[in-house]
C-alpha cells in the first residue's frame, strides 16, 4: 500500500457470530485507525445470515418495528423487523433462529418457521408490499411449512410433530396466493445449496440443528416429496434451484408458491452499500468474520470481498476469530484474535479488546508495507 498517495481504508466486515456485530467492528477499527492518520470508510455488510436485516435497514434508512412472535419451539417472545414506506426487511433468525435455543433444546422434529410467518403477516398489516427476507440462522428443516401455514397455506398431515414436513400429505394454496397477490418478495440467501439431495438442506445443515443420521435421511426424503408436491401445484421444479436449500428449504417453497426472487445475500449487500464504487477509491480493504475457511469463498462476505479486491488489485486484510490454513493465501494479511486471546471463548467474550490490539498490528503492518514498497 502506498501510504503517501492513498490513506483511504475501506472497512467491509460481516458480523462475528455471537460476538462483534459489523457496526461495532467498523466503529472500533475506524476510531483506532483514524487516530493514526488514516481515513476510513465504513461499510458494514451481511450475507443473508444473522444481523443482515439490520445492515439492509441501515442503508435503506428503515425503522424498527417490534411485535410479538414465537420461537422455533412455539414460545412467545418479542422480535423486530424494519419498515421503510412499503418495504419491510424481515430476518428469520430474529423470530425463530437457532440463537434462541439452548443446545439441549435442539429438536429437528418439532422446530419450525411459524414465527417468521407471524412477522411477515404483521408487516403486511402495516402496508408492506415489498418484502426483503433474510433467512440465515434458522433452527429448523421444515421446508418453510411453518411460516407458510401462518401466511395462509393449508397443510394436510397426520403427524403430531410441529415440523409439518415430516408427514406432509397435501396442500391448498388458494388463501395463501390470495393474500400475497401483488406482494413482491426478495430473499437474501447465505448458501447456494439445493433443497434436497447430497448437498441439500437436510444432508448439509440438519446435523447442526440436532438431527440424527436417521433423521437426516428421513428429512431429505420428505423434502424431495415436498418438492414434488410444489411442482404438482405450481408447475415449478425446485429440486435443483440455486439457494433452494437455504433455511431448511423455505426459499424453494416461497419461490414456487409466491414467485420469490432468490439472490445472494452478499452480492445484494455489496451492491446496496456501493462497495464497488468505494473500492475504486480505497488504498486497502479490511474485511472480517468470526471464522474464515473454504466455505468463505462460496458466497460469504470475506471471500467475496477478497475476490473483488484481487480483480481491482487492491490489497485486502482479514480480521477473524479463527482461520483455516488453506485460505490464508487468499488475503494479503490475516489477523486472528486467537493469536492474542487466552482461549477461543476469551476471544469471543472480549472481542472489542482484542480488535483494538489488532488495530495497532494493522497500523504496524501498513507502515512496514509502505517502507518495503
Amino acid at each position: 500500500m502506498n501510504l503517501i498517495n492513498n490513506r483511504n481504508i475501506l472497512l467491509a466486515p460481516n458480523s462475528f457470530k455471537g460476538s462483534l456485530d459489523a457496526f461495532e467492528f467498523c466503529r472500533i477499527l475506524a476510531t483506532e485507525l483514524e487516530e493514526c492518520g488514516f481515513h476510513t470508510i465504513s461499510l458494514p455488510l451481511g450475507d443473508g445470515g444473522d444481523g443482515t436485516a439490520r445492515i439492509v435497514a441501515h442503508y435503506l434508512h428503515a425503522l424498527p418495528i417490534m411485535t410479538k412472535t414465537v420461537d422455533a419451539l412455539g414460545r412467545e417472545h418479542f422480535a423486530s423487523y424494519y419498515l421503510k414506506d412499503n418495504t419491510a426487511i424481515i430476518e428469520l433468525a430474529e423470530a425463530c433462529g437457532l440463537k434462541h435455543l439452548k443446545r439441549e433444546e435442539y429438536d429437528i422434529l418439532n422446530t419450525n418457521t411459524a414465527g417468521f410467518g407471524v412477522l411477515i403477516n404483521h408487516a403486511l398489516s402495516q402496508g408492506a408490499t415489498h418484502l426483503i427476507l433474510c433467512v440465515g440462522g434458522s433452527a429448523s428443516v421444515d421446508g418453510g411449512t411453518g411460516a407458510l401455514q401462518e401466511m395462509g397455506l393449508t397443510i394436510v398431515n397426520n403427524s403430531s410433530n410441529r415440523n409439518y414436513i415430516t408427514d406432509i400429505k397435501e396442500i391448498n394454496t388458494k388463501l395463501l396466493q390470495q393474500r400475497f397477490n401483488g406482494i413482491h418478495i426478495t430473499i437474501l440467501c447465505d448458501v447456494d445449496n439445493p433443497i434436497c439431495g447430497p448437498e441439500g438442506a437436510a444432508a448439509v445443515f440438519a446435523p447442526q440443528k440436532g438431527a440424527s443420521p436417521e433423521q437426516v435421511v428421513m428429512l431429505d426424503n420428505q423434502l424431495c416429496l415436498w418438492s414434488a408436491l410444489l411442482k404438482q401445484h405450481t408447475g415449478k421444479d425446485v429440486t435443483r434451484l440455486k439457494h433452494g436449500g437455504a433455511a431448511g428449504g423455505i426459499t424453494a417453497a416461497m419461490h414456487a408458491l409466491l414467485n420469490a426472487q432468490l439472490v445472494s445475500g452478499s452480492e445484494y449487500c455489496l451492491t446496496l452499500s456501493h462497495f464497488h464504487d468505494n473500492l475504486l477509491q480505497a488504498g486497502i480493504v479490511i474485511t472480517g468474520e468470526g471464522k474464515i475457511d473454504i466455505q468463505s469463498f462460496y458466497g460469504k462476505i470475506p471471500g467475496t470481498v477478497a475476490t473483488l479486491c484481487l480483480q481491482q488489485n487492491v490489497p485486502v486484510y482479514a480480521v477473524v476469530g479463527l482461520a483455516e490454513k488453506q485460505v490464508l493465501t487468499r488475503f494479503d494479511k490475516v489477523f486472528t484474535m486467537s493469536q492474542y486471546a487466552r482461549s477461543i471463548q476469551d476471544s469471543i467474550k472480549n472481542a472489542p479488546y482484542y480488535l483494538k490490539i489488532i488495530a495497532q498490528a494493522i497500523v504496524d503492518a501498513l507502515y512496514s508495507s509502505a517502507y518495503s514498497d
